[in-house]
Order: structure tokens, then C-alpha cells, then sequence
């Protein structure tokens, strides 16, 4: 008995039970390394993020936390980095990523910082602040906090370079659904607003890249999507990633043992179909929504060529055809590299507009008096903000006007038969749909948000006939977005 026990457990390991994966591949030529560090601030930094804020500082956290993660890639030959940040933008940290490429021998544009644009994280902005608060506090707490932002950064992209393996990667495109166009236009009732435009351009395109380890385990997942994160917003004491903590922690949660980076794509009008609250319950639930969208995208990648092979017949109760999956080999891991600096036109405003915003000056102004005089705190706060966005906005118009072109730093990573495009600011969705379609590779990822030269917003050309926020404050003219969609896309053929 002890020998036929024996023979069966020996026919077992004969058999083909073992799933065939990239363990069963030849080495792609791709490594890659991930780490990731807390980057959560003490309750009470400044949290004022939002115009409409009563409150200045941070009461609390949310249990997701802020976090940073780099991701290094490298062929043997080159490397880059990009780095994932809960913050709302990366503008000012170019010094940053020259540090950490110095620090792992790389050119300083082979290192990408990524803010992921949480609306809820620390932040201190005077032009925001309930007037009558003394800045210096809380500007002396951000200047702390920007250092110890910047230490963790280069220590992860440190740490991720010694954490170099062999690896394979492909991506998948999806859908993902938490997103709305976020540009109401102006009706009889009112102007234009950030709000909810269910008739406006929406891009609900997914992006996902997969990287399994030698072994066929999931090591990283990178998830692209355009979504503002502003699901909480001025009634939110709380600092936060908004919806993006929960979409990696679902992703993490759907696949252990690999790591999740988001990376915000032309978010520039699009913002979540639920949004305005201070109830974090909201924004864990959208997070979760497109986590698990993203995780079941990449449960389904394949970053080996691998397909059914027939391997003849079963006789059972069905006559059946037996084709088991195998791996047929890697996958193209080629990596090549191309950046540029645009010059891009800027912004001009005219007479009429300087005059209209100037009227509406005068009339916040008036309104002033009687809101202080109310006795009510909200209105009087209502009618502060009001004044003061109108008249930084006509400040900045009635400046002399500069003829030099914006410049804007694009570029583009290829690995295989992927590519990820990156900018920095917050380019409008049709500009991120645009180059996606123009890219000859079967999976692109258009990433907004980054470091380099230029900012702020970038719309298309038709939206600035509807005004609204986005259209006052951007500094680049009509034609700008055009001939940046145009000049990137003329980059593909250099990393073919």
C-alpha cells in the first residue's frame, strides 16, 4: 500500500498541474524595482485647499494615508523613474528629481514625478486663506513638510533602484467609470461653474501596465485615469489621497504581493461624477469602483506571449481536445526615450474681457458691506472669497501683456509595444484622447501632472468660448493645445 501511495504522489508531480506563466519564460532583457514610503503629515499642518475653507488646519487623516512609490525600470543600459505623490501638483520640485536622478547616475529628465492631484492634502495658498490669518505659521509648517517630502522621494527612488529584478510587463486598455466631464457652461441662471456636464467631452479610457516578476508573480500594477481629486472638498477636514488611495489599495488587495502606482492622466476638465463632500466614505467608494475595474484589467494580462498550444486528445465522458496554456516567450521589453520643449502661445486677453472682469470686481465689492454687516459668518466668508478670486484674476489680466511662448516639456518612454507620454500642468481630456490615438503602439498612457517646464491649465480650443475657471486662469492661448497634441504625436516615430 505504502508503494502504490508513492507511485500516485510521483504520477502528481508528473502531471501537468502547474499553471505555465513567466516563470516559464526566457529573461525579457526588462528589470524593475518598486518602493514606497509614508508621507502623511501631522494633524494640524494647513489643509487649505479650498477658497470656501473656514477651517486652516487638518483635524485628522484618513485611514488610506499619503503615500509616495517609485517605480524604476532599466534595460541594462538605461534607466528612469517615475514617482507616484499624494499631492496636488508637482510644480517647484524639478530640484527634487534632479536629486534622486543624481543619486541612482541618471539624467535629470529620466526622472518623472507625478502629483496624483489629492485636492485634500496639506497646503497652505494665501490667496485661499480666510483673510485676517497670519501666514507665517502655517508657511513655516509647509517648508518643514517640503523637506521631509523631499528626502522621502529621493530615499524611495533610491530604494527602488536596489530593488532592480528581472521582470515582464504588458498592459491592457478598459473602461473606467467614476469620471464626468466637469465644466457646467453658463445658463440664464448662472455663469459657468466646476460642477457636472453630462454632454461634454468625457475620456473614460483605463490604462494599465502589469509587471510580473521572473517567477510569473504580480510585482507592480500601473493605473492611469483622468479624474480630478476633488471628490472632497471644502466641508473635508481630513488629509487625504481622495479617491486614489482606495483605487490602489483595492488593486493591492485583488492581486498580493504587487505594488500599485497611479498615475493621473488629462484631467483638466474631467472631475468625479460624485463629488463636493466632506464625507470620505464617498471618495473611498469611488476609489474602490475604479480599483477594482483596474485590478480586473490586470488580472487578465498576459505579459508573456502566451496562448493555448493543442497538445492532442482526453478520452473522458466528452472526447476532449486538450490545449493547455503556454508561454511562447517574453514579450518585446525595447526601451527608448525621447523629450522635448515646446514653445507654446500664450494667453492674451482683451479689452472687452479686462472691462467685464473688472465690472465684476466693482459688484463683488459692493456686496462686501452688507455680508460683514450680517452677522453671518458663512456669508461673509461667501462674499470675501468671491471678491478676492476676481480681483487676483483682473490683477493678472491687466498685466503687460509677454509675447514669449510658454514652453512645455513632453516626452515620451517606450517599453515594447507601450508607451507612456507625460507633461506637466493639467491638460483638458481631448488632448490626452488625441495622442493616445495618434500613438502607433497597441497601449499608451497620457500622463498629466508631472515635472518639467510649463502648468497650470491647458484647454482646447473650443472650450474658450464657455469661460469658467479653467479658461480665466490658464496662461496659454487658443492654438496651444492644438500644437502640442501636434508636435508630441511627431515624437513616436524617434522611440519606434
Amino acid at each position: 500500500m505504502r508503494g502504490f501511495a508513492l507511485l500516485f504522489f510521483c504520477s502528481l508531480l508528473g502531471a501537468d498541474i502547474v499553471e505555465h506563466t513567466a516563470k516559464n519564460a526566457k529573461p525579457s532583457g526588462l528589470q524593475a524595482g518598486v518602493a514606497r514610503a509614508d508621507i502623511t503629515p501631522p494633524v494640524g499642518i494647513p489643509h487649505l485647499n479650498w477658497g470656501s475653507q473656514t477651517h486652516v488646519e487638518a483635524v485628522g487623516v484618513d485611514p488610506a494615508g499619503m503615500i509616495v512609490t517609485a517605480l524604476v525600470l532599466s534595460d541594462g543600459k538605461q534607466k528612469f523613474a517615475m514617482v507616484d505623490i499624494d499631492m496636488l501638483l508637482v510644480t517647484g520640485m524639478q530640484p527634487v528629481a534632479e536629486r534622486a536622478a543624481q543619486a541612482i547616475g541618471v539624467p535629470a529628465n529620466h526622472v518623472r514625478l507625478a502629483a496624483t492631484h489629492t485636492h485634500a492634502g496639506p497646503a497652505f495658498q494665501r490667496e485661499k486663506g480666510p483673510l485676517g490669518v497670519d501666514p507665517a505659521k502655517y508657511e513655516k509648517m509647509m517648508a518643514d513638510y517640503q523637506r521631509l517630502l523631499a528626502d522621502r522621494i529621493v530615499k524611495v527612488v533610491v530604494d527602488a533602484n536596489k530593488n532592480l529584478r528581472p521582470v515582464h510587463a504588458y498592459g491592457a486598455k478598459g473602461v473606467g467609470t467614476i469620471n464626468i466631464n466637469r465644466r457646467m457652461r453658463a445658463t440664464k441662471d448662472g455663469p459657468p461653474a466646476v460642477g457636472r456636464n453630462e454632454t461634454a467631452p468625457v475620456d473614460r479610457e483605463l490604462v494599465v501596465i502589469r509587471i510580473d516578476d521572473a517567477n510569473g508573480k504580480p510585482y507592480a500594477v500601473l493605473v492611469n485615469f483622468q479624474c480630478h481629486g476633488i471628490v472632497l472638498t471644502y466641508e473635508n477636514k481630513l488629509i487625504s489621497p481622495d479617491w486614489v488611495g482606495m483605487t490602489r489599495k483595492a488593486v493591492e488587495q485583488a492581486m498580493p504581493g504587487a505594488t500599485a502606482l497611479f498615475f493621473q492622466g488629462a484631467a483638466g476638465d474631467q472631475g468625479p461624477i460624485e463629488w463636493g463632500t466632506g464625507d470620505i466614505s464617498v471618495a473611498h467608494r469611488l476609489g474602490m469602483t475604479l480599483g477594482l475595474q483596474a485590478a480586473a484589467l490586470a488580472m487578465q494580462i498576459e505579459t508573456t506571449q502566451r496562448a493555448p498550444k493543442f497538445e492532442g486528445y482526453v478520452e473522458s465522458t466528452a472526447f476532449a481536445a486538450k490545449t493547455p496554456w503556454r508561454v511562447q516567450g517574453p514579450r518585446d521589453a525595447t526601451i527608448r526615450f525621447v523629450s522635448k520643449t515646446l514653445s507654446l502661445p500664450p494667453r492674451r486677453y482683451t479689452p472687452k474681457e479686462i472691462d467685464d472682469m473688472a465690472s465684476r470686481v466693482a459688484q463683488a465689492e459692493k456686496q462686501l458691506g452688507p455680508a460683514r454687516a450680517s452677522g453671518d459668518p458663512w456669508q461673509k466668508h461667501q462674499a470675501e472669497a468671491r471678491w478676492r478670486r476676481f480681483n487676483d484674476l483682473l490683477t493678472k489680466w491687466k498685466k503687460p501683456y509677454d509675447a514669449t511662448p510658454v514652453e512645455v516639456d513632453v516626452q515620451i518612454l517606450r517599453i515594447g509595444d507601450m508607451a507612456i507620454v507625460a507633461m506637466p500642468g493639467e491638460p483638458f481630456s481631448g488632448i490626452g484622447a488625441a495622442i493616445k490615438k495618434a500613438s502607433p503602439f497597441p497601449i499608451t498612457m497620457f500622463c498629466g501632472y508631472s515635472t518639467g517646464k510649463g502648468g497650470d491649465y491647458m484647454p482646447v480650443a473650443d472650450e474658450y468660448q464657455h469661460g469658467g475657471y479653467e479658461v480665466e486662469r490658464t496662461p496659454y492661448g487658443t492654438g496651444a493645445a492644438e500644437k502640442l497634441v501636434k508636435e508630441t504625436s511627431a515624437l513616436f516615430p524617434a522611440v519606434r
